[in-house]
């Protein structure tokens, strides 16, 4: 007897995942040997299985399902992956095959034919749901209509216009795929529907950094001569409501704040083909991270005049009923200043809440998100949160910053969470810190948010 296909199952939905496990498991010539909620764990767990066939979900916390197949490729070529989701549009199919799918299959495919496709791809054939929609997506003013509503992200009316209705094709199993989507400024921002080009009225300077959800680019507004950082959403995503709705509610929340320790946003639109992007302040410098990196740690002194900065921006965005949820060294972005004093510049609000006000397309009872080194133990579970959780992230840098290493860290982002939880805390060694700031420290990261400080003003002085 053959061995079975060994097929590694990554789906948020516990009750989906069980389902897809009862429907692979009655062929005989198929064998789930593994299992994954999110695509950060899914990457780790075909890392370690090393499975003939991944089944994937597209959209999930932590990491969507498009990155973790791009690195799942990037590891081991062998390994074949079938998208598994309820996203009908092609941009999002073509996007998945080009990060190196070799199926795409809607999750109310009949079982007979899903274990069918898998070993068609455990073959080396391309699989296509035949009930994939050829609908194109509506135009980008419904969409942003859609998710906004007539309340206007900025005071002036931004100079990019939406995108034409695209007129119906026809999927066909011999299409072709755009190659490197989202790879550059030129691919990501394309002409508007009068003609006018956005790299008419900014000049490409480079990719600046990349993620699973976006791309920024260093760029030059040509008439006004002005360097500016653009960030576009990465192109599978879209597509996809709630990722195109946090980047807007992104937007309207960081050109709300002016403060001198947070970026700046000027300006957001949609072009022709739906991306999502948005104008802000350049701010010329490593980050925390890229420091850290170099560095090790950092000396108490040195360490303060950062968190000072830190806590007065988190403090102004919380007078603004405005929750990071995101704060780690990789958003904390260090300029250099007349005098040699480092300016720090709080970035990246795409994760951001509006206390009482957020929308609730943006946020699912239960979901988890954030960077799991730095999250609050209620962030880990999913429970509502409140300036405390800010807090909390803010302590977890400081006590890398000064130590060298994260407070905790677990083989995966679950044990990561579990440890945030349950964990027992270390206290940095007196030669690492003073005694006031291990106090800081020590409340800061408190398990339960009424144990931390209630504000960060009560924090003090920090310089």
């Amino acid at each position: 007897m053959s061995v079975p296909i060994s097929v590694l199952v990554v789906e948020d939905h516990a009750l989906f995942r069980t389902g897809i496990k009862v429907s692979c498991n009655r062929d005989q010539d198929i064998s789930v040997t593994g299992e994954a909620s999110n695509g950060s764990e899914g990457l780790a767990q075909a890392i370690k299985l090393n499975p003939d066939v991944v089944l994937m979900d597209v959209h999930m916390p932590l990491m969507d399902g498009i990155e973790s197949t791009r690195l799942i490729r990037n590891q081991n070529q062998n390994t074949k992956i079938i998208m598994l989701t309820s996203h009908d549009s092609r941009a999002v199919m073509s996007s998945a095959m080009s990060a190196g799918a070799s199926g795409y299959c809607l999750k109310d495919v009949d079982s007979e034919i899903l274990c069918s496709a898998i070993k068609a791809v455990h073959r080396g054939e391309v699989w296509l749901d035949s009930g994939i929609d050829s609908k194109c997506l509506k135009s980008a003013r419904e969409r942003l209509h859609s998710l906004v509503g007539d309340e206007p992200l900025f005071d002036e009316t931004s100079d990019s216009q939406p995108a034409r209705e695209c007129q119906s094709n026809t999927v066909k199993m011999n299409i072709s795929f755009e190659q490197n989507q989202g790879s550059g400024m030129r691919q990501a921002i394309c002409a508007n529907q009068n003609g006018e080009n956005l790299l008419d009225r900014y000049e490409s300077l480079g990719l600046l950094g990349q993620g699973g959800m976006s791309h920024v680019y260093k760029a030059r507004h040509r008439l006004l001569n002005k360097i500016v950082a653009v960030k576009v959403l990465a192109s599978h995503l879209n597509h996809i409501e709630a990722f195109s709705a946090r980047f807007i509610q992104e937007a309207r929340i960081a050109s709300r704040l002016s403060h001198p320790n947070i970026a700046s946003v000027f300006d957001f639109g949609l072009t022709v083909d739906s991306n999502a992007f948005l104008v802000m302040e350049f701010v010329d410098g490593p980050s925390l991270a890229d420091i850290l990196q170099q560095a090790g740690k950092l000396e108490e002194t040195k360490a303060r005049v950062i968190f000072s900065q830190l806590k007065d921006a988190l403090a102004y965005a919380h007078t603004q009923g405005v929750i990071h949820r995101d704060i780690k060294p990789a958003n904390t972005i260090l300029t250099e200043t007349g005098d040699g004093v480092p300016l720090v510049k709080l970035v990246d609000f795409g994760l951001a809440k509006v206390t009482g006000g957020e929308n609730p397309k943006l946020t699912l009872n239960g979901e988890v998100i954030g960077s799991p080194l730095y999250m609050s133990p209620e962030q880990c579970q999913g429970l509502p949160l409140d300036c405390r959780s800010d807090i909390y992230s803010l302590g977890c840098l400081m006590y890398e910053a000064i130590c060298g290493y994260p407070p905790y860290r677990g083989e995966t982002a679950l044990d990561t969470f579990r440890l945030h939880v349950e964990g027992v805390y270390q206290e940095p060694s007196a030669n690492l810190c003073s005694e006031h700031l291990r106090e800081i420290l020590r409340k800061c990261l408190s398990k339960r948010p009424e144990d931390r400080f209630s504000s960060l003003e009560q924090i003090g002085e920090l310089k």
